[in-house]
């Protein structure tokens, strides 16, 4: 059972009122057992006195675990077990099967181990209180360890034999069913409310894909008109200018840079209906060159490029315009990502990197695109690639769904791998040889 995300959130919630409820209960006891030796002029036992002091020492290190989100699952198993021995403990100081609220702290923290972690948790603990139980039982009927008498009655409930594996059985059954019981109605009351959770998100990503469709429909009409005109201004002005390389290689970036803000307003239509890729055979190594060298030189400020690309790397079948806009997509985020200022790292990390791989790998190309920037919360990894959800000042949040989009269409896998503060890896597989149905 690993803990990711809001899931890990809502477990520290659970636990830091775990945490409060055990301090509150155990010094609610202190203070009757303190009245009524009072009261009674009897001595306080040591080992009440000490388990209180290990149940506080508990709950305070727990805390801090909680604190610094670390080992939230350990430490709720540990402070379960801690307060399970306390628990019988405190039972054989106050009369042993003679105590007033047996087996009721038992069955509570049983509860509360189902509910807090699951129902086979919460097995697990009724096993462990019953052990214990039945062991402590056996110490006491045979004045192993004696029992302490409350009320005087404490001794006569342990003359009879079969009343003691009566009381003894029942309570373990007891702990069983409780736990059971409450544990499977946990676990799928959990499971609902993440069906539900489940349901909700893709409901809003139905109507966030269907905001993209209408907006797309709406406005690629009236950007495709100037952009039109442009390209029919760069066509006229290629044939009057001078002939000069600098220039005609100007007028050419130009264009392309045109070509690219069609091409994006296909892909956001593309939402409302399936991609059509222009395959052709491609070298990715080519095309992830072309991604840096059409990226303006203001991007790459005060930024170390390395590469290592496999040049036995085979031709693959693409579209290479729609790669193209995926790295530069990827590759501009991962240089804006190093030049936000106040990013708390590691002293050793490398805030000036931008590492790109190409090699081989099981019938498909593996690209990897590193940088060294502020990282992304795990909070936030899941929702990266959905339409509108952004962690940029700016920008609509629309970049890696289509890069997504993408690479699916050409049956191809993408991942982000990221650690705040160190950095963030984009993982990009593609297949060799796409089959499409022509």
């Amino acid at each position: 059972m690993k803990l990711k995300g809001v899931e890990k959130e809502e477990f520290a919630l659970r636990l830091k009122w775990l945490i409060i409820a055990r301090v509150i209960l155990y010094t609610i006891a202190l203070a009757i057992t303190y009245i009524y030796i009072t009261k009674e002029a009897i001595s306080l036992n040591p080992l009440f006195l000490y388990t209180n002091i290990v149940i506080y020492i508990t709950s305070l290190i727990s805390y801090i675990f909680l604190i610094k989100r670390r080992h939230l699952l350990f430490i709720s198993y540990f402070s379960f077990v801690v307060d399970l021995f306390a628990i019988t403990l405190t039972m054989h100081l106050n009369g042993g099967l003679a105590a007033p609220l047996f087996p009721i702290p038992h069955l509570l923290l049983i509860l509360a181990t189902c509910i807090h972690i699951s129902l086979k948790a919460g097995v697990v603990m009724a096993f462990m209180a019953s052990l214990l139980l039945t062991l402590l039982v056996a110490l006491e009927y045979h004045n192993i360890f004696p029992p302490i008498p409350f009320k005087g009655i404490g001794l006569v409930l342990y003359q009879d034999l079969d009343y003691v594996i009566l009381v003894v059985v029942c309570k373990i059954i007891f702990f069983f069913g409780a736990a059971i019981i409450v544990g499977y109605l946990s676990d799928r009351t959990k499971r609902q409310a993440e069906e539900i959770q489940e349901r909700e998100e893709q409901l809003i990503q139905a109507e966030r894909m269907t905001a993209i469709a209408n907006i797309s429909t709406e406005t690629a009409h009236e950007i495709r008109n100037p952009l039109g005109v442009i390209k029919t201004g760069l066509f006229y002005l290629k044939k009057t200018l001078p002939k000069e390389e600098k220039t005609q290689r100007k007028i050419s970036q130009i264009d392309k840079a045109t070509d690219r803000v069609s091409l994006y307003i296909d892909n956001l239509l593309s939402f409302s209906r399936p991609t059509k890729l222009n395959l052709k055979e491609v070298q990715i190594n080519n095309v992830l060159e072309n991604s840096f060298n059409e990226l303006p030189a203001y991007v790459f400020t005060d930024i170390k490029i390395e590469k290592y690309l496999d040049e036995n790397i085979p031709l693959i079948e693409a579209d290479s315009d729609r790669l193209f806009q995926v790295f530069s997509n990827i590759i501009k985020n991962g240089c804006e990502a190093m030049q936000v200022k106040e990013i708390s790292r590691p002293a050793k990390a490398d805030v000036s990197k931008l590492e790109i791989k190409s090699k081989n790998e099981d019938n498909f190309v593996k690209i990897e695109i590193s940088d060294a920037g502020h990282g992304i919360k795990e909070k936030d990894l899941k929702h990266i690639f959905d339409p509108f959800f952004t962690t940029k000042g700016k920008g609509v949040g629309l970049g890696l769904t289509i890069c997504q989009h993408i690479i699916e269409a050409h049956k191809g896998e993408i991942d982000v791998k990221s650690n705040v503060g160190v950095g963030t890896t984009f993982i990009i597989k593609l297949p060799y040889l796409l089959n499409y149905s022509k």
